[in-house]
């Protein structure tokens, strides 16, 4: 049986009616259409959320530059030379004067270094910089169930400030400090670190995809779990280190996360039954309103340790993550720029434009006196040796005299372990150090962490076990109405 459609019936042809027994076959007049025109093609309906979020990302540059400004005039520290030392994450850059050549690590830079607030770094800090990954606002994403949210504008800054955090320590374990490769290289080396760039920068997709495993999808939903925050609240330090731990509990790989909110690393936890990789993330509250100065040399001697993967903090009701300092202010990664969700691609055919968003060659800079109190401190220990270098640093800071927030204990914690293993889609890929193994006999030998017994430090903050309820949290909460001020 041939089907002819209408649309291939003429004007006014007639349709058949079927024929019944004893009757003659009828025919009925079809309705006239109206003629058939040539087609025109539709016009490209110009999609208005991304040209509504361009317009808030612009506002959002401008409003950062002009309170940044007038907050450096009132201080007097617009006109100020810049310091001549620069740290990002324990890698220290000498700038040197601003009028001549920079020595930078030793070498000479092909540029000099501005005066001016808004000078430019050299082209190795710049290098060095664009090298974090940079996890920011996405929309037009599928909808975060049971939710209608397509976009965290507005309320997951701090989950990008974590997720910010937890990939810096990622490149670390499986790139090492000093890394580089051609993104269009053919040569083997070119390829593996392309791959295991692309499997790092999967995991924070924003979907409920396999690879996915640190999507916004997946820590908004356990926040409700385990958190009792609705998908679209704002989340807190204390929460979104509590939710990384979860959400890594449900993978088996090398690299371990183990929080604390009381300030104290518990080692044989860590170590126990052997030595993993680690990421130690201490959450914390320095402060009531603004962070406490006792605090501030501490803040910048964390981040000059080989073992920093930054902080994750920001200014009040404004989450950002912090990677160096240069003098008193802070240099970081904003993550309140929303930007359409990177789609998933079959056999990881990216190209290097498909991921540039993930990526910021421009640092920004943050007094220390405009900090937020509540933070997460980021430090990640690849090998034993490692884990043992980081308390001797800390405990010689403490020995001359400097208040830290975190101290280390040899015994295990008394709650059960929080060292639990971070995902990752991809177990063939070996990571960058070596791994090191240990047993309780290793740890009786390190020397005993000054104050470890008396807690954090005098941190102004207690563990109250599951995190719910944290004063920080609960400060840092936000109603829809407040967020008018965060663009």
């Amino acid at each position: 049986m041939t089907i002819i459609g209408d649309d291939l019936l003429d004007e006014g042809a007639s349709v058949p009616r079927p024929k019944q027994e004893g009757s003659e076959e009828e025919e009925v007049p079809r309705v006239s259409a109206q003629p058939r025109e040539e087609s025109e093609p539709a016009e490209a309906t110009p999609d208005l959320s991304n040209l509504t979020f361009q317009v808030v990302n612009t506002l959002r540059e401008w409003y950062v530059l002009a309170s940044d400004s007038i907050a450096n005039l009132l201080e007097g520290r617009l006109l100020q030379q810049p310091a001549h030392d620069l740290w990002l994450l324990g890698r220290y850059y000498e700038l040197g004067d601003a009028t001549g050549e920079q020595a930078i690590q030793g070498q000479q830079a092909q540029q000099p270094l501005g005066s001016s607030w808004v000078s430019g770094y050299p082209p190795a800090v710049l290098k060095d910089f664009s090298r974090l990954i940079w996890c920011t606002y996405r929309s037009q994403y599928p909808p975060i169930a049971p939710s209608a949210f397509t976009t965290d504008s507005g309320w997951g800054c701090m989950l990008r400030a974590g997720q910010t955090l937890l990939a810096q320590a990622m490149q670390l374990h499986y790139f090492g400090r000093d890394w580089d490769f051609d993104w269009n290289g053919t040569a083997e080396r070119d390829v593996r670190r392309r791959q295991q760039y692309i499997d790092i920068v999967k995991q924070f997709f924003d979907d409920y995809s396999s690879s996915s495993l640190f999507s916004i999808h997946r820590m908004a939903s356990f926040g409700k779990q385990f958190e009792g925050k609705d998908i679209g609240q704002w989340f807190g330090p204390y929460g979104t280190a509590a939710i990384i731990r979860e959400l890594a509990q449900r993978s088996d790989h090398d690299l371990s996360i183990y929080t604390t909110t009381d300030g104290v690393v518990y080692l044989a936890d860590i170590c126990e039954p052997e030595f993993k990789p680690t990421l130690i993330l201490v959450a914390t509250m320095l402060g009531i309103d603004r962070v406490n100065p006792v605090y501030y040399p501490f803040i910048q001697a964390s981040l000059t340790l080989p073992q920093s993967a930054g902080i994750a903090g920001g200014r009040p009701s404004s989450a950002l993550y912090f990677a160096g300092f240069q003098g008193d202010e802070l240099l970081y990664l904003d993550p309140h720029y929303t930007r359409p969700a990177v789609l998933q691609k079959q056999n990881d055919t990216y190209e290097q434009a498909d991921l540039a968003t993930y990526s910021c060659s421009t640092p920004r800079r943050l007094a220390l006196s405009r900090l937020d109190p509540c933070m997460v401190f980021g430090y990640y220990c690849g090998t034993l040796e490692a884990l043992i270098d980081l308390r001797s640093r800390i405990d010689l800071l403490a020995d001359d005299g400097m208040t830290t927030i975190m101290s280390f204990d040899n015994g295990n914690s008394p709650e059960a372990s929080k060292a639990v293993p971070v995902s990752h889609d991809s177990s063939s890929h070996s990571q960058n150090t070596d791994q090191g193994t240990s047993s309780t006999g290793l740890l009786v030998k390190l020397p005993p962490s000054p104050g470890s017994s008396s807690g954090s430090n005098g941190v102004i903050v207690e563990d109250d076990g599951d995190n719910n309820g944290s004063e920080c949290d609960a400060a840092e909460s936000h109603s829809e109405d407040e967020w008018v001020t965060d663009i």
